[in-house]
């Protein structure tokens, strides 16, 4: 079986999709994800999957928290946006006039229209092929029951999130 063969099976497992977000004192970035999971209920964990090579990356790493947004199906221009460009090149919030308000107990900002905002605190991190599990801690979640996500399958076509 040839990896072309096995990138399409995998495509076939449904994600929802996310913005990451994460700011240090000069620095900040907003990132799709789709490899997201629960972890654990007790403590509320979560995990989000990043390549090393992302802008955001280091941010994390530095701060040790982020912001998970998990995006409306109506968001799925921002999402492929995010998930195309690149913050070494542009300020994609300026770039891409998102609408955003602070965290409350993490450096970061709430995505304005998601269905759901998490204030996240990394608890472990582990490398894994070629991405970086970040493990991390929920600490606060403000979301809205009238938004439905936005969720990638193979239907949305070929680009990686």
């Amino acid at each position: 079986m040839n990896d072309d063969q096995i990138k399409k099976g995998l495509r076939k497992i449904v994600n929802p999709v996310g913005l990451v977000v994460a700011k240090t004192d000069e620095k900040r970035d907003a990132t799709t994800v789709a490899w997201i999971s629960k972890v654990s209920n007790q403590p509320p964990l979560i995990m989000v999957s990043i390549a090393p090579e992302r802008y955001i990356h280091p941010l994390i790493q530095e701060t040790g928290e982020f912001v998970l947004a998990l995006l409306s199906e109506d968001q799925d221009g921002l999402a492929l946006s995010c998930g195309t460009k690149t913050a070494y090149t542009i300020d994609k919030f300026d770039d891409m006039d998102i609408m955003m308000e602070e965290a409350q107990l993490v450096k970061g900002f709430h995505i304005k229209g998601a269905v759901a905002n998490l204030e996240c605190r990394v608890k472990d991190s582990l490398t894994a092929g070629d991405h970086t599990l970040f493990i991390a801690e929920v600490l606060a979640v403000d979301y809205d029951d009238a938004k439905k996500p936005l969720i990638m399958s193979d239907k949305m076509g070929t680009t990686d999130y």
